[in-house]
């Protein structure tokens, strides 16, 4: 649906269970996720998530990140979307054995090209543990700009951990 040059947006489909089940099962790829507990998925979790993503949902929607090879390597979208003033919030998860590839980057920017063309969206915005360096990074290099500090807001691995939010407005991604 959306491509760029190293990576593909596209729905999830049934093959995608295994790739989807081993991120969800690395601790190194979940570590970084602002969502629930990090607990082991198991294949009828995923299988159920998939049938969850749907294009007839209300605007939480997950798309599949695929590479040149149709490699599932993540997944990306709205996680929350406010209608009435047209904002969401997004998500962005590359599996640990294809980051650093710029898979991440093409994927927001292809993400961030949807929400304002295709949703009408006027601002976007992440969620990011402070310790999360390369996702700060990414981020940051695709136009998004730290908005502030939720102090101490996630417990991961026997601490509490801060969490950046980034923003971006419309006009600013034109």
């Amino acid at each position: 649906m959306y491509e760029g040059n190293l990576v593909r947006l596209r729905a999830f489909e049934a093959g995608d269970a295994d790739a989807n089940h081993a991120f969800m099962n690395d601790y190194e790829t979940v570590r970084g996720m602002l969502s629930g507990l990090p607990l082991p998925s198991s294949m009828q979790d995923e299988r159920d998530w998939l049938n969850r993503q749907t294009s007839m949902t209300s605007g939480a929607y997950q798309f599949a990140v695929e590479d040149a090879d149709g490699d599932l390597v993540g997944r990306c979208g709205p996680l929350r979307v406010d209608w009435k003033n047209s904002c969401a919030e997004l998500g962005l998860m590359i599996g640990t054995p294809y980051r650093r590839r710029g898979y991440g980057r093409e994927a927001m920017t292809l993400l961030k090209r949807f929400c304002f063309e295709e949703m009408n969206l006027h601002r976007v915005e992440v969620r990011v543990m402070a310790f999360n360096t390369a996702a700060l990074r990414c981020y940051e290099a695709v136009g998004f700009r730290r908005e502030g500090v939720i102090r101490k807001q996630v417990f991961r691995a026997g601490s509490y951990h801060d969490v950046v939010v980034l923003g971006l407005l419309r006009e600013e991604w034109q």
